[in-house]
């Protein structure tokens, strides 16, 4: 496994150097614990400047390493293989054909990773909310500000966990015996679990940003994840609110130029993650775009760039695509810029605007608005070029909800896949591409080195 250290602030290398007998050697989460002196309490968290690196650099960590990096092993990449998005050619053996063919084994490489690296960042937010709440110089209001957002990290990396691996145990300590032999949660355990730290993240980060490029999460960043827990709890009211007041808000835009969207200042983004250096990009741009074309290759499938409609702008502006030998390969194009620029234009984004009016959509249309429902999806729609949709019936704004989201939100985060199994849609739509479809196919399985070291995980996902 790859180490992590040349990448991050000297605070999250004392944090780490202290796990990488445990963490970096790949070994189970759980049998982790931080001598109580060294630099996880006090020592850090005694400094405002300190506190703002070991939580910050949580961040970084996910960009580059976590299920959150624009990388080929992040969810953006990994997803779109596992659903109808993308299309892989070449060699048929390796870990990521198992993303593609629905073969995903206990013992994948990349599925272990995407454990571990999710369980070092909760580790580093219960670090950080142990170490914060211990601390009695840090000022009153970075205080706050961060311990929400150790809160918000910990539900966000847990909500992906358990969308992923369905039961997992939510990590809320540091405490190595406890941890050593914890067992699994129900996922509607965790997602009651998630709820109350967003609850509580709310009320610790202020609606301000701290900078014009949104770069650290707000109270919207933490609405808005509340809105997708609630979607997927089917809490449609609570999920409704929640995008109601981010929107009302008035702190974004949806109605602007598609070639604006995924710019660094882009007034549609409510969180995004700083590139590591002035004038660096996303990472995505160098994991999607190809530059020559091959005989192996990560693409768009041709099926999923038939499915927009005529005369869609996100068509002509998000996808782009290179000939040579005959074939055509098609990739995304939502973050332009491959190589490093004078200074940074581009930032990955983690939450947008469009987003929060298609989960609201989503939550009227289960409530029986259906009204309000089709104005939200026509709010998208216009944006993207597109004639707003007449249809008042509801399995028909259902299905053009679903493919508002899947041309809106592809390559995201792994949107597409989440949106097939909360419509109920996943089998009907990739059982007959996927060689390897079937029951299992909706939960990975657990690593198995994380079974070996602590049997309490069992059984193992039904499958496998």
């Amino acid at each position: 496994m790859k180490t992590i250290i040349k990448k991050y602030s000297i605070v999250f290398i004392m944090i780490f150097l202290l796990i990488h007998n445990t963490f970096l050697s790949c070994e189970n989460f759980v049998e982790v614990d931080l001598p109580p002196n060294q630099l996880t309490g006090k020592g850090i968290f005694d400094a405002n400047r300190t506190a703002e690196a070991a939580v910050t650099d949580m961040y970084a960590y996910q960009r580059e390493e976590g299920l959150l990096s624009g990388t080929a092993i992040g969810l953006s990449n990994l997803l779109a293989l596992y659903t109808d998005e993308f299309t892989r050619s070449g060699s048929s053996d390796g870990d990521y054909f198992e993303f593609s063919t629905h073969n995903v084994q206990p013992n994948n490489r990349i599925l272990n990773a995407l454990w571990n690296s999710s369980f070092k960042t909760i580790y580093a937010a219960n670090a950080a909310i142990e170490g914060i709440q211990a601390s009695e110089n840090l000022d009153d209001q970075v205080a706050q500000r961060l311990l929400g957002e150790a809160y918000f990290m910990r539900a966000l990396i847990h909500f992906y966990l358990t969308e992923l691996y369905g039961d997992i145990p939510y990590i809320n300590t540091t405490n190595y015996k406890i941890n050593t032999s914890i067992a699994k949660n129900t996922s509607e355990e965790v997602n009651n679990f998630i709820i109350a730290d967003l609850l509580l993240a709310e009320k610790l980060i202020p609606e301000s940003y701290l900078s014009p490029q949104h770069t650290r999460p707000n109270r919207m960043t933490v609405k808005a994840l509340l809105s997708r827990v609630y979607l997927n709890t089917e809490q449609w009211a609570d999920a409704e609110r929640e995008a109601n007041e981010i929107i009302a808000s008035g702190l974004y835009t949806l109605d602007i130029p598609l070639d604006q969207v995924f710019l660094i200042d882009s007034p549609g983004t409510l969180w995004q993650f700083k590139s590591e250096y002035a004038g660096y990009n996303t990472l995505e741009a160098q994991a999607f775009i190809i530059l020559a074309p091959s005989d192996q290759y990560t693409a768009l499938s041709r099926s999923f760039v038939a499915s927009f409609e005529e005369g869609d702008q996100r068509r002509e502006q998000w996808i782009d695509s290179i000939s040579g030998d005959g074939n055509t390969l098609y990739f995304p194009y939502k973050y332009k810029e491959y190589s490093p620029t004078p200074t940074s234009l581009e930032y990955p984004k983690l939450f947008r605007i469009a987003e929060i009016y298609l989960n609201r959509a989503e939550a009227r249309l289960r409530l029986k608005d259906l009204n309000g429902a089709g104005e939200d999806i026509n709010a998208v729609r216009k944006r993207a070029g597109l004639a707003e949709i007449t249809t008042t019936g509801f399995q028909d704004l259902e299905m053009a909800l679903l493919k508002e989201r899947r041309a809106e939100l592809f390559t995201e985060f792994g949107h597409r896949w989440f949106d097939l199994k909360r419509f109920d849609r996943a089998e009907a739509i990739l059982s007959p591409i996927k060689s390897g479809w079937g029951n299992s196919s909706y939960l990975f399985p657990l690593p198995e080195t994380e079974i070996s070291a602590n049997p309490n995980l069992k059984p193992q996902n039904p499958g496998y």
